[in-house]
């Protein structure tokens, strides 16, 4: 059970605090992430290693969703889905989970370039990533519900980890198999889930989604990141959205991909021939980006659009040599986790428990 606190309800640590597990493993926070919805996102250590930690209201929270598939995620050891170190709570305040720290998202680093699109070498190889992410979260037994570049991010140098794309927050994410491995039958009418410009024609119709509707909202992702923008961009009713996607598959099929390879359109095609309990053949959406590499010369491991070198040399380091340290001092993180601002401030540790999150 969460030890409660006395008289508080709802109330997000801040920086400076130390955050307790169970295990006695203490958590400061260091530094304070992102903001937004009903949480907040600190950087702080585990050991040796620089870490995120995910904190939300307890009453609003998501995170014991999140905690599940990260679960999953770090048994598997999937390579594009952040490995969960430790999660906890204090009820009634709030909930936390431990996992990979992330450098900035898509969404930010799409904007940050020119005409606001990736070169097409770029491009390519964050899709190849993002399905692979997409690929071992179905592999897992989930869906994602929310695929968009906002959920999207690169990993660290110091980590190892600056070539990789990795997908996180998994608020709205849904297991679409039991636990036999069978896949559940569609529940039909659901209500609408996921992001205006990036939901799959299955969720304006406000049905059950499934794998396929992650490929389908990945896709126009990629085409975003390819060309710049989507035709429906300045869209904000759904219909309408709804209007433009039906039509960017007929009349409006040449705008929708006028400067993206003839292989982006062969994956919409193999994407929407899928029927609901369909498994995709991810390896010949590999296949058909993996063409479009050959075909323009470019080679998986080179360099980003946005990439730089970011030593750390010894002089850099704090007098513990902590490498976490470190990149708290020298690396821009930016993670764009829907977290929440708040204003409070209390120095007491917190004493933390995981016995609640039966996860």
């Amino acid at each position: 059970m969460c030890m409660a606190a006395e008289q508080e309800v709802d109330r997000l640590p801040q920086v400076g605090e130390v955050v307790r597990s169970e295990s006695s493993r203490e958590y400061k926070l260091m530094l304070l992430l992102g903001e937004g919805g009903y949480g907040s996102v600190f950087c702080t250590a585990f050991g040796d290693t620089a870490v995120a930690l995910k904190a939300e209201k307890y009453s609003n929270s998501v995170l014991f969703n999140e905690i599940r598939v990260l679960k999953a995620a770090t048994r598997a050891r999937c390579e594009h889905l952040c490995k969960l170190y430790d999660y906890g709570c204090v009820k009634p305040l709030f909930v936390f989970v431990v996992m990979t720290l992330l450098g900035k998202d898509l969404y930010r680093l799409r904007n940050e370039q020119s005409e606001r699109r990736f070169s097409l070498s770029t491009a390519v190889r964050v899709g190849i990533h993002a399905c692979k992410a997409i690929e071992e979260l179905h592999s897992c037994g989930y869906i994602s519900r929310d695929i968009k570049p906002s959920n999207y991010a690169v990993g660290l140098s110091q980590n190892q980890q600056q070539k990789t794309i990795f997908l996180f927050d998994f608020g709205l994410a849904r297991r679409f198999v039991d636990y036999a491995g069978r896949h559940l039958p569609s529940r039909g009418e659901i209500g609408w889930r996921g992001t205006n410009r990036y939901g799959s024609l299955r969720a304006h119709l406000k049905q059950d989604l499934s794998r396929r509707d992650d490929l389908e909202s990945w896709l126009y992702m990629l085409v975003e990141i390819t060309q710049g923008a989507l035709p429906w961009r300045f869209v904000r009713e759904r219909e309408e959205a709804e209007k433009a996607k039906i039509h960017a598959r007929s009349k409006g099929r040449m705008e929708f991909l006028m400067k993206c390879p003839q292989q982006y359109d062969e994956i919409l095609k193999t994407i929407d021939a899928l029927s609901f309990e369909a498994l995709p053949n991810y390896y010949q959406i590999y296949a058909l980006l993996n063409k479009v590499c050959e075909q323009n010369h470019v080679m998986m491991n080179d360099r980003y659009d946005w990439e730089e070198e970011i030593e750390i040399s010894d002089n850099m380091l704090p007098s513990g040599g902590g490498i976490a340290d470190a990149v708290l001092q020298k690396v821009d993180v930016s993670i764009r986790h829907k977290v929440d601002a708040h204003n409070k401030r209390n120095e007491k540790p917190i004493v933390r428990s995981k016995e609640a999150l039966d996860v």
